[in-house]
């Protein structure tokens, strides 16, 4: 039975475990979710205030933050640590375990936004050179969260789809797999891998020369992973030299320096952002909210997701039964036009200030779902499944 002695001992319980935050300032909802927890305390940009990270307790922070050994000698009362962010190559994970420091990351979190960047920058790069994408075969390097969330997209378009992962190859995973004997067959080839630079599955480069000068003209090269996946110089050799294939890079090698001469001849360059939607950083915050309560024990309840994340657009959009793959490509490109992102990087990023000033100053964009389409009556059932495959939220008129 609860009474008033229980109460009181709860009270005590949760004084005691008020613990010192240190958290990015760029991830979304933290005030909200984890304030009753402890005193937070926020920092900007890439380096770790000193004086707070020597009090900190808990750290949250996003990839363009590094935690090495250096960082940790530092922060003595660090419990736990957590990046806002699917890849760890930003993290020292044997430093962390050697000090018995818990670790998490949020994996799967902004999976959709970038799922929907491909999406976008798929349908900018066709309309701007006049191409189809129904009908075509797409490549997915990675069958991981990210990977899928892109290839269930292009599927819903009529793309044939086909992945590349060995490790979800080998586990026996249940969707098409392809090889890299196969690669000169693909229109599409769209990169979701973590970067390892060690052990059987290494990611550095897994674009090189060889690979690069084996796509055929028309191939539309998506990487939005992490930058060295692609070999950027032996990228600009193939561009500067035959200009025969369609590239989008969100990513870099050795951002946030960027190599300016393959800015200039990509189709679609944007500053690390494919990731960063309003729901995906939201997403982020709250998957490091949850296993933060798992792990500490925290008494309140979990709070609901939806508790935090934001409503639908206001403007709905009237679908007829004869719309065509522009008009899809039209409606992806109201909720995000990635050409903005394109246009914004190549006036403001290409120094390494202006690309991480790019990114702390993004304008979070919103996932297809906020957007509701309606469809007329004369929609069948296929079509608006295909709508609902590609993240739209659909209801009938």
């Amino acid at each position: 039975m609860f009474t008033a002695f229980s109460a009181l001992r709860l009270g005590f319980w949760q004084k005691e475990q008020r613990m010192n935050f240190l958290i990015d300032k760029n991830l979304p909802a933290a005030q909200e979710l984890l304030s009753e927890y402890g005193e937070l305390h926020f920092f900007e940009g890439r380096e770790l205030p000193s004086e707070l990270l020597a009090e900190a307790e808990i750290l949250l922070i996003r990839s363009v933050t590094q935690i090495s050994e250096a960082i940790l000698s530092q922060a003595p009362k660090l419990k736990f640590v957590g990046t806002a962010t699917i890849g760890t190559d930003h993290v020292d994970l044997s430093a962390l375990a050697a000090r018995n420091i818990t670790f998490a990351n949020a994996a799967g979190c902004n999976a959709v936004a970038v799922g929907e960047y491909v999406l976008s920058a798929a349908f900018a790069v066709a309309h701007e050179h006049q191409l189809t994408l129904q009908g075509k075969r797409a490549l997915i390097v990675g069958a991981g969260n990210t990977g899928s969330e892109v290839g269930a997209r292009l599927s819903a378009l009529g793309m044939e789809v086909a992945y590349i992962d060995p490790i979800k190859q080998e586990a026996g995973a249940d969707v098409e797999f392809s090889d890299w004997q196969q690669l000169h067959q693909f229109d599409l080839i769209s990169l979701h891998v973590p970067m390892q630079k060690h052990g059987e599955y290494t990611t550095w480069h897994l674009l090189d020369a060889e690979r690069i000068n084996r796509l055929k003209p028309g191939t539309l090269l998506v990487n939005a992973s992490r930058g060295a996946v692609v070999d950027n110089q032996a990228l600009y050799q193939r561009l500067q030299t035959q200009d025969d294939i369609y590239v989008v890079l969100d990513v870099w090698e050795g951002e946030p320096d960027v190599l300016t001469e393959l800015v200039a001849l990509v189709d679609i360059a944007t500053p690390h952002i494919a990731g960063h939607s309003i729901e995906g950083k939201i997403r982020g915050t709250y998957r490091l909210y949850t296993q933060l309560h798992a792990h500490f024990g925290f008494a309140t309840p979990i709070l609901p997701e939806r508790n935090v994340l934001p409503g639908f657009c206001d403007e709905e959009i009237y679908v007829a039964s004869d719309y065509t793959e522009a008009d899809i490509g039209q409606w992806v490109q109201k909720v995000y036009p990635v050409v903005q992102d394109d246009s914004s990087f190549r006036q403001n990023g290409l120094t390494a200030l202006g690309f991480d000033k790019l990114r702390k100053e993004y304008a979070l964009r919103r996932e297809l779902w906020s957007q509701i389409l309606v469809c007329s009556p004369n929609c069948s059932g296929k079509q608006q499944k295909q709508l609902e495959a590609l993240g739209f939220s659909i209801r009938a008129a």
